[in-house]
């Protein structure tokens, strides 16, 4: 609890000092580019200048390294996202910035390397925060089941993106948050709060009108909640009312994908005609519309359906169709699937060796889901053991935990479980075989006891299928004491299929019958020949003498196993003891050894502590020294704008004291030109030490103090009107300079000549932003304006030398207008500097 209040603080405290916000609207998944194009885009970026169009080249190679599935590849990922970050930082391009973090964090959680994902949260805020709690809360409920740390913390994170969405009223990320708590509560098994989260969405976007958002809601919700029968209605309604606004935008490819989506969830329930139906359906739709590229799906799932069916050649016919229009298409994952679908037909067919090679070829073309991974490797571990291969079985097993890891879930985990079970006890190792089919159980009830995430799929044996499962294993060992125990969680079981029942009340029977339990046996008898009379129509005379022949035997299997058992219960005995003996010596040995690295282990990192804690020491004295070294160069420069200043206030002194003295009209004026000129200089000496920022000034209010020495000097106060539009922006010092002389040549011209004999007018200055980094300064009057024939390239006056001189420093180009007035416009690129 304190860990949580801690974390929860921190981050609150981490988001309150940041004052400003990294705006994103993009959603948590990487952008897909074709892998195939990575030698290209890294040619294409030994040749790319430092501009945005680097930065979005390192993202896209980012991309593609994170999607690679190889060791290696988030760590590339990561370098270029982390180059991309810095390119960023100095463009001040805030969109590459933003997928570069996001890039970082994605990658670190594919080394699933969660406490440096956590971290990005110190680089982000505003938005990208948001985005980046939405992804860490993602990873955790991929990881972790109901009631795990990783769950919790899952919630942590969502509940604060749903309050910073909110706070920072983002509509695009109130929506996002809403939905990934309304598939936290689906993993929670809270079926009722998941919904209304997605109702919420859905509303907003049926309010204003937005059916393309209602339709796509919609459509997620029927993909998202957990396949349950309780939900099977909900799923339905969800992708029909989706499919009926696609039809009214007129979004065929949508519609097609709803049906799909349909097909697969009646197909998942054994609703075998409106599976066909469906597929049908959008089979027409994909052909009509010309998406080719859809019809490889569509056929394969046709042709699952078919097979369900148990309509062969229907199957094989759509399996043809299917591999005709994936030759046109280069994609893994449809090519994985018709390999699957293949491997299906051949087991469908009696050719198990060759239904082996196919699903091993569909399991190596797998890139990225594990379901799929799964589901093909439990077909394939039970054609192996229909082989006798129990060996093979196991070491697919083992190459598919190595190739991709272990199981993640609670029903993943039964799923190995159960496999490996299946393994051993048809290899003959017993006690591995029980404590795995143990395993199954205990998670079994564990898994029925809280609602399941995705009941019903393809892959998971949970409920009825896995306790008769074990209830056979038990009944191969002749324990059927315990075997009818699992029978009986099997039958009560809420997934419980009539195919289920009838094989569990078989062997039921055979059990009650070994063990004399006649009236018993003759219950579940029956209820098991009602069960197959409505799928094989078996007569009633067939079965009586099914029920005599099968008590026969079980009666002579129950004396034949009571002969052996003293035989096989001294054999164990002894060979038990001798492992015991070895295992004995084996744990001595390995605990001597065990110790002996633990203390090596031990003494180096306390080497190594020690190193570090030396190196941190040196590394902290030269930060402090580092720090004052600074503080002392900022104290300086203050000192040294403070002086200039000074000076200049001199020699403006001076030269109003000379003023005084001279009876040349033209001397008095040149002096009191270059005394403007030198004030203009001083006040920006000024604003920078009073400030303390070295390296800028903040134009507008150096503008307006600018026109209001000058007025003061003309005497212009209430006769000529000036209008300021100033940008808010601080100039670098480089250039603040150039346009402060610049603007009091041209404000000091149109004050002494624009307006003669008291004349009143006005006087517009202005310095705004025209482009991403490019500023235009002008200074307009409505005064007698200066000649037609004026041309300042020609002009032999201090003042416009003074001008063009400038505008050359500021790299500018300037032009001067003469209508009602003259209006002298200067455009220049902005020096951007990154400590102003």
């Amino acid at each position: 609890m304190i860990t949580r209040i801690i974390f929860t603080a921190s981050l609150l405290l981490t988001i309150a000092g940041w004052g400003y916000c990294q705006p994103t609207t993009s959603n948590l998944a990487v952008r897909k580019y074709p892998s195939s194009s990575f030698n290209a885009r890294y040619l294409r970026l030994q040749k790319t200048r430092e501009d945005t169009a680097r930065v979005n080249l390192l993202l896209e190679i980012s991309s593609i390294c994170h999607r690679k599935q190889t060791l290696e590849s988030p760590d590339s990922s990561i370098m270029f996202a982390r180059q991309a970050v810095a390119l960023s930082k100095r463009l001040r391009y805030t969109d590459g910035y933003c997928e570069a973090i996001f890039l970082i964090t994605k990658s670190h959680l594919r080394k699933d390397d969660l406490p440096a994902a956590e971290r990005m949260l110190n680089e982000a805020s505003g938005e990208l925060y948001v985005r980046l709690l939405l992804v860490l809360s993602e990873y955790c409920m991929d990881k972790g089941g109901p009631g795990s740390d990783k769950m919790q913390k899952a919630a942590r994170y969502l509940t604060l993106a749903n309050r910073m969405s909110a706070n920072l009223k983002s509509r695009h990320w109130m929506t996002e948050s809403g939905i990934a708590l309304g598939k936290y509560h689906f993993r929670m098994g809270q079926m009722t709060l998941g919904s209304s989260r997605f109702y919420e969405v859905i509303n907003y976007h049926r309010r204003i009108h937005d059916k393309a958002g209602e339709a796509h809601w919609w459509q997620e919700l029927g993909r998202y909640i957990p396949d349950t029968d309780s939900t099977y209605a909900i799923e339905i309604n969800s992708l029909q009312r989706a499919r009926a606004l696609y039809k009214q935008l007129g979004d065929v490819k949508a519609q097609a994908e709803c049906l799909d989506n349909e097909a697969y969830i009646h197909l998942a329930h054994g609703k075998t005609d409106l599976a066909e139906r469906r597929g049908i359906e959008e089979l027409g739709i994909l052909k009509t519309a010309g998406l080719d590229h859809k019809l490889p799906s569509c056929y394969q799932r046709l042709s699952k359906t078919m097979l369900k069916k148990k309509n062969n050649d229907k199957a094989l016919e759509y399996a043809l169709l299917g591999m005709e229009s994936v030759k046109a298409l280069k994609d893994s994952n449809q090519l994985m699937r018709t390999y699957e679908l293949i491997g299906d037909l051949q087991r469908t067919i009696g050719n198990p060796a060759e239904s082996a090679r196919y699903y091993k070829l569909a399991l190596s073309t797998i890139t990225q889901s594990p379901d799929l991974a799964h589901n093909l490797l439990k077909r394939l571990t039970e054609v192996q053991l229909g082989m006798n291969r129990p060996a093979d079985a196991l070491a697919s097993i083992q190459w598919l935990i190595k190739w991709r890891g272990g199981p993640q879930t609670n029903s993943d985990k039964q799923l190995f479980a159960l496999m490996m079970a299946n393994c051993y006890a048809q290899m003959g190792q017993l006690a591995a075989a029980e404590r795995h089919f143990a395993e199954v159980a205990r998670l079994n009830e564990e898994i029925q006891s809280t609602p399941v995430y995705h009941w019903y799929t393809f892959t998971n044996v949970v409920g009825a299928e896995a306790y008769l499962a074990v209830a056979q294993f038990y009944a191969r060992l002749k324990r059927y004491d315990k075997s009818n125990r699992y029978l009986a969680a099997a039958l009560r079981s809420a997934n419980l299929t009539p195919d289920i029942e009838r094989e569990s009340r078989y062997l039921r029977y055979k059990n009650d019958s070994i063990a004399g339990i006649l009236p018993a046996s003759t219950v579940d008898f029956q209820r098991y020949v009602s069960l197959k009379d409505s799928i094989d129509r078996v007569t009633k005379g067939e079965q009586l003498e099914l029920l005599k022949a099968n008590f026969k035997s079980a009666q002579r299997e129950k004396d034949i196993q009571l002969l052996k058992n003293e035989a096989l219960l001294r054999e164990r005995q002894l060979q038990l003891s001798a492992q015991k003996e070895k295992l004995t010596y084996a744990g001595i040995f390995t605990l001597f050894c065990l110790l002996g690295l633990t203390y090596n282990s031990f003494r180096i990192k306390q080497n190594k502590n020690r190193q570090l804690e030396a190196q941190q020491d040196i590394i902290n004295k030269k930060n402090v020294a580092l720090l004052k070294l600074i503080d002392e160069k900022e104290l300086l420069m203050k000192e040294v704008h403070h002086r200039v200043k000074n000076n200049l206030q001199t020699v403006t002194s001076l030269l109003t004291s000379q003023s005084f003295h001279l009876r040349d009209q033209g001397a008095v004026k040149a002096i009191d030109d270059s005394r403007n000129r030198i004030e203009a200089i001083s006040m920006l000496h000024q604003r920078i030490y009073q400030s303390g920022n070295m390296v800028g000034v903040a134009l507008k209010s150096y503008v307006a103090e600018m026109i209001c020495n000058l007025e003061e000097c003309f005497d212009t106060v209430g006769r000529i009107r000036f209008s300021i539009a100033v940008e808010d922006m601080i100039l670098d010092l480089s250039q603040t300079v150039p346009v402060g002389l610049i603007l009091n040549e041209a404000i000091t011209n149109s004050l002494k000549y624009a307006f003669p004999h008291g004349r009143k007018g006005n006087i517009e200055v202005s310095l705004v932003k025209i482009g991403h980094d490019r500023l235009s300064l002008s200074v307009s009057d409505n005064g007698t304006g200066l000649p037609a024939d004026f041309d300042i390239a020609s002009s032999p006056t201090f003042g416009f030398q003074l001008i063009k001189g400038l505008t050359a420093d500021l790299n500018g180009q300037l032009t001067i207008r003469i209508e009602s007035g003259t209006k002298l416009r200067i455009d220049f690129d902005q020096v951007l500097s990154p400590n102003v």
